[in-house]
């Protein structure tokens, strides 16, 4: 039992539900404009959209874990790895393996339906796997282009449910990535702001190590500004579309989301002026890594009504 509940915890079951629920938006909201209004997805489909994009950030993070085990010694040692309930070597080939099997997952999700092998949806997968695997070991030494590799694979999220069952539609949700690509930049440079004192020691070149915390957190708020002129656009119209690939439980969920993100930021920011590591460190685990999710998973939610508004 100790040791599911170990691997449990390596998967990070939030990250894998913001994945799952983040592919099944994009697949729901591609399929419901394609089919004016409809939603066609079988349940073939709709299964290994769920269990590819389970896989995909399981093995991935999985894989982070090995290769953040420095930094996990110290900002938090009783995680699986630092505390050996997991083998090094162990979870080092399980998470590679989930993120090959991923792939094969994203050539196949339409074989059932059509007897066609989505070859775009699997060259995404192949190159969210290997600017993950850049990221796990090089990217953590190479400042803003580490947190932009982070970024790339959660932006890439409902483009890839969309593009799972809807490849010939290849731009359709290119809007709603850059947006949540564009904010999620920043939200990484300031999780990496909180395991600042960890990541020092480890000897990683994140931003706030590079720049110091409070230089990254100003970096960090000019994204999440950069994301407020970006997500009206799939509102509005991309690329002159009609109709316009969302509705009102999408801007609503993206304006509220875009509030979470400033004011996570300020109250955040706030406890650094203070400058008690104890507190700033409880702060960012509050505001900026359980408190950000809470808004993303919320703005999927309102995403998964729009689906069906």
């Amino acid at each position: 039992m100790k040791r599911l509940l170990a691997w449990l915890r390596i998967i990070r079951p939030p990250i894998v539900f913001i994945s799952c629920l983040g592919a099944l938006v994009g697949a729901l909201n591609a399929s419901a404009y394609i089919n004016d209004g409809g939603i066609s997805l079988s349940i073939f489909q709709l299964s290994l959209i769920i269990i590819g994009a389970a896989f995909l950030s399981s093995g991935l993070m999985i894989h982070n874990d090995v290769t953040d085990l420095k930094s996990d010694k110290v900002n938090r040692p009783h995680k699986p790895l630092p505390m050996g309930s997991i083998g090094v070597k162990t979870a080092q080939v399980t998470g590679l393996a989930l993120m090959i099997l991923t792939i094969f997952i994203a050539l196949l999700i339409n074989f059932k339906d059509n007897g066609t092998l989505n070859w775009k949806c699997g060259i995404l997968t192949l190159s969210i796997v290997a600017v993950g695997v850049y990221y796990n070991h090089y990217g953590k030494y190479h400042g803003i282009f580490g947190h932009i590799a982070v970024a790339y694979g959660v932006g890439a999220i409902p483009f890839w449910g969309a593009i799972a069952i809807a490849p010939e539609h290849l731009f359709l949700m290119f809007p709603l990535a850059l947006a949540i690509f564009t904010q999620e930049i920043g939200r990484e440079i300031m999780v990496n702001a909180g395991d600042f004192n960890g990541d020092l020691k480890a000897g990683y070149k994140t931003l706030p190590v590079l720049l110091g915390r409070k230089k990254a957190m100003y970096v960090a708020i000019i994204f999440y500004l950069a994301f407020i002129p970006i997500y009206p656009i799939p509102y509005f119209g991309w690329l002159g579309a009609k109709p316009v690939l969302f509705g009102p439980f999408y801007f609503a969920g993206a304006t509220i989301f875009a509030l979470s993100l400033l004011i996570t930021w300020i109250l955040t920011y706030r406890v650094v002026l203070q400058n008690d590591e104890k507190k700033i460190w409880s702060a960012f685990e509050k505001y900026e890594r359980t408190g950000t999710r809470v808004a993303v998973i919320f703005f999927q939610i309102m995403l998964f009504l729009e689906a069906f508004y």
